[in-house]
């Protein structure tokens, strides 16, 4: 991995989808096998995360879906998904301010994005698993 900040556009064009340099902190932080393990535990997360969300939404209960969006935005910044980060924290505001209006169609972004992040995760992971 190199110290670039992007691999991809984010939704705007002009702010990344993803950060490489939030990886390569991770990895000088605790060396490959925390980051390895950190990939791990947010790729199992993330989807009951935006299930969680789905749930708040169906139920109309915007404190669920705004704890369901908090808790995937830290995680997702951590791991430098920040197309996903963006989302969520759109999301979240809506929801702190009493309304669900326009949320489902950014978690329903967060569903788009998910397997971009998990594919780009995966590769990030890779040299780590051999």
């Amino acid at each position: 991995m190199t110290e670039s900040t992007t691999t991809t556009a984010g939704e705007d064009g002009s702010l990344p989808s993803t950060d490489e340099a939030a990886l390569e902190r991770l990895k000088r932080f605790g060396g490959g096998k925390l980051l390895g393990e950190m990939i791990s535990l947010f790729l199992e997360a993330a989807p009951e995360r935006i299930n969680a969300a789905l749930a708040g939404l169906a139920a109309n209960d915007v404190k669920a879906t705004e704890m369901a969006l908090h808790a995937l935005k830290s995680s997702s910044a951590q791991l430098g998904a920040m197309r996903m980060q963006r989302l969520c924290e759109r999301g979240e505001a809506l929801a702190r301010s009493g309304t669900l209006e326009n949320v489902a169609g950014l978690v329903s972004s967060l569903e788009e994005e998910f397997p971009r992040v998990q594919s780009w995760l995966e590769r990030a992971r890779r040299p780590e698993v051999a």
